[in-house]
């Protein structure tokens, strides 16, 4: 049987080389006690590294269909509340227009009911140049532009018949916006315009001209309001959407925070008691290192 000879030297790199073994376990356990977390770097647990990463990356999806979410909320907010301002002064212009209807009114009263036709049509007008967050809502995608200009008395649509998309869920695209093409244009017949359709109106008032009012201009009305309330009712279904999918969201963050939890998270009495351990053995090892390296003859030549 070979023996190895084991010199001073041998002894006192092995003893030197445990002790900073004992060294590092003490600062991991330290390490894992400060931050709370067992997984720190990779080599601490492949798997739960490899878990804990993808948790993290969905995490960072979510958040941003969330972020899309509340932005496109707002947007549609916005445009809600231009749809249900316009359709309210609708429903006053077509009460006025039954009123006009009257062949016994006076010059004087068709004169004040035109007018406040007129205060509606500019009123309407007002609200399609909405905007959310510096962008006008009716222009499709040409969100930097207002989406009319007056032209005598009808409008130019200067947007675009676009829509905006935005993901809102993995594979959940979602057309958000309505263009003022579709909901202020070809109301009347001939394609005309909602704002020409109330020009017209109060223009035929004004004459006195009772069975355009109570007849074609009437039914146009209602046609132009069935219109708004159609959209008023897109708008409240892309609501639903996106509550809907806020629902999802959130219950996909807890589920991937609580697995990214599960995947680094130290177990804090587990690690103050792992950490005492350690320091104990540590300091063990101090003791044990420095009765193992014994004095040498060159000590005590010096």
């Amino acid at each position: 049987m070979v023996t190895m000879r084991v010199t001073n030297r041998m002894a006192n790199q092995m003893v030197l080389a445990d002790l900073q073994r004992s060294l590092e376990n003490l600062m991991r356990a330290q390490e894992k006690l400060s931050t709370g977390r067992r997984v720190n770097r990779p080599s601490d647990d492949p798997t739960a590294a490899h878990r804990a990463v993808s948790s993290r990356a969905q995490l960072v999806v979510l958040e941003q269909f969330s972020r899309n979410i509340g932005e496109v909320k707002a947007w549609v907010a916005t445009t809600e509340y231009a749809l249900r301002a316009a359709s309210d002064s609708l429903i006053e212009v077509r009460t006025l227009a039954i009123q006009a209807a009257n062949g016994t009114l006076s010059g004087s009263d068709r004169e004040n009911i035109a007018q406040r036709i007129d205060e509606f049509n500019e009123h309407i007008f007002q609200l399609t140049h909405e905007r959310h967050s510096g962008r006008y809502v009716f222009s499709g995608t040409r969100t930097g532009e207002a989406p009319f200009e007056r032209s005598g008395d009808d409008v130019v649509y200067l947007g675009n018949a676009a829509h905006m998309r935005v993901n809102i869920g993995e594979g959940s695209p979602l057309a958000f916006n309505l263009t003022g093409e579709e909901v202020f244009l070809g109301v009347g017949s001939g394609g005309r315009s909602l704002f020409k359709l109330l020009s017209d109106l109060s223009a035929a008032i004004r004459a006195g001209d009772t069975r355009q009012v109570g007849g074609e201009l009437l039914a146009e009305l209602d046609a132009a309001l069935d219109r708004v309330t159609e959209k008023l009712g897109t708008v409240g279904a892309v609501t639903n959407r996106l509550e809907r999918m806020e629902e999802v969201i959130s219950g996909l963050v807890v589920k991937h925070k609580e697995l990214l939890s599960l995947a680094e998270d130290a177990d804090l009495a587990e690690a103050a008691m792992d950490f005492q351990f350690k320091q104990t053995a540590y300091q063990a090892s101090l003791a044990a290192c420095a009765k193992a390296i014994m004095p040498t003859l060159m000590d005590y030549l010096k």
